[in-house]
């Protein structure tokens, strides 16, 4: 453990101790965060019965919530780097209670995309975050058992609170329903405060290389407003052409996973399903949600296949869950198939930041992780609205499914390709590398050569984590 300054930097994350309780934290921010943003879509029929607008328009509160919930990632990734990310999980939670009190007394669907759209998705972003880069730095070993536990708090707010909104609605209507969730924003002052900063040895690479390169002649030629503002936002992660891929495909399938989210409950409804049985669909999702994350997160520890090629399989399950969906006429189906999307959904998601911190290594986490969540704003801004207004054409959420289960299939053949091109890339590495230190030996029994070829083979595409 070196020593600089009178203050410890460990060599590698702990994986361990302190750690635990920073899984608890983004435990906690899924449950009340992600699980209220999830669970937004139970007021979308009164709030489209109190402003009297159509589903299309109606949709825009929840989508700009989710969307700069999102695209506000990438300045909390860079606010975490000067004020810390506790300070900025409290400040977060105050913002996001703000929007929502403020939501209680808007009369027009406008002023609430303001209120309960920006205000109080910019706040859910600067809780979000955070607690993400948090676990990365704490864990490395351990790393997607750790994100699968602390994602799975996303399930269980999506089981726990879709029931819960809809009895606050029927008992004190939706304008007192928010006074509610204004309280469980702010939650984030308490898991915020579990965010205990770490000194990590990477941190002094990362100094020393800050100091090399400030150098007169580099301060005389970044001095522009957008050099500078590249720098601290890392904007140079969008070099790696595998960062790239990743989050492009990555667009296309939150499109699909977020339609469910906000029009499942509509949706069922339009079919015949009476209320808390359609509250009770979304709270399935997150059943199977909560169950896969830490479920897939302690298996994909065991390191019996490439990460990445799990999430293909994952993100294949999904987008032909999502195709399904409309077919499903009866509530036991409808029932299966939300089961269904809320496990391969959950699976992905254990999986994001450990591919973040592979592509991009740990010191550029924060970054990578506010640009890839960012990214994805994108798909939450227009997801939903898509949805409502095919719904608004055609009468009912059919084509909107099936768009939804489309953009999903779209980003598995991304992942495919990316997955492929990674683990051939190992292979010839690896094989490259034994070829050099066997030279002399392969003439010498080509057999032997040719047995070692095929078991190392068989290592890399079936153990090999390292082409995740």
């Amino acid at each position: 453990m070196a020593r600089r300054r009178n203050v410890q930097y460990r060599e590698e994350p702990p994986d361990g101790g302190w750690g635990w309780f920073i899984a608890l934290s983004l435990f906690l921010s899924h449950v009340f965060i992600v699980g209220t943003m999830k669970s937004f879509g139970v007021f979308f029929p009164y709030l489209q019965e109190a402003f009297s607008q159509d589903a299309a328009s109606t949709a825009w509160v929840s989508s700009i919530q989710g969307a700069v919930m999102l695209f506000g990632s990438l300045p909390a990734g860079a606010l975490c780097n000067v004020f810390g990310c506790r300070a900025v999980v409290m400040t977060g939670s105050l913002l996001a209670a703000t929007g929502l009190l403020s939501s209680m007394f808007v009369t027009s669907l406008a002023v609430m995309n303001l209120t309960a759209g920006f205000i109080t998705g910019l706040g859910f972003s600067f809780m979000y975050t955070p607690c993400i880069t948090m676990v990365g730095r704490y864990f490395k070993k351990r790393l997607a058992l750790a994100n699968g536990i602390g994602l799975s708090g996303s399930g269980v707010g999506s089981f726990a609170l879709p029931p819960v909104f809809q009895l606050l609605i029927d008992n004190y209507g939706w304008r007192g329903s928010l006074f509610i969730v204004a309280g469980v924003a702010l939650q984030g002052c308490f898991f915020g405060a579990l965010l205990r900063p770490i000194n990590l040895k990477a941190d002094i690479d990362e100094m020393d290389d800050a100091k090399l390169s400030d150098t007169p002649t580099s301060r005389k030629t970044n001095q522009g407003l957008i050099a500078r503002l590249c720098g601290v936002l890392d904007l140079s992660l969008f070099k790696m052409p595998s960062f790239v891929v990743f989050n492009m495909a990555m667009i296309f399938l939150v499109v699909g996973y977020i339609i469910p989210f906000v029009h499942l409950v509509k949706h069922a409804r339009t079919i015949g399903v009476e209320p808390q049985q359609a509250a009770f669909l979304a709270s399935v999702v997150g059943i199977g949600d909560g169950v896969s994350r830490v479920g897939y997160g302690w298996f994909s520890n065991l390191n019996l296949y490439p990460l990445l090629r799990g999430f293909v399989v994952c993100s294949l399950g999904l987008g032909l869950s999502l195709v399904f969906l409309p077919f499903a006429q009866t509530y036991p189906s409808m029932v299966v198939c939300c089961l269904s999307i809320g496990l391969f959904a959950g699976s992905i998601s254990t999986q994001t930041s450990v591919f973040l911190a592979e592509f991009c290594g740990v010191k550029r986490l924060a970054s990578a992780v506010g640009i890839s969540f960012s990214v994805r704003g994108f798909s939450f801004l227009f997801g939903p609205p898509l949805a409502g207004y095919l719904y608004d054409v055609t009468g009912n959420y059919n084509v909107s499914f099936y768009v939804a289960g489309g953009a999903v299939l779209c980003s598995t053949l991304m992942t495919s390709a990316l997955e492929a091109h990674r683990t051939r890339n190992v292979q010839r590495q690896n094989f490259d590398m034994l070829g050099s230190e066997d030279s002399s030996k392969i003439t010498h029994s080509k057999d032997i050569a040719e047995d070692i070829d095929f078991d190392y083979s068989r290592y890399v595409l079936i153990v090999r984590e390292t082409s995740v």
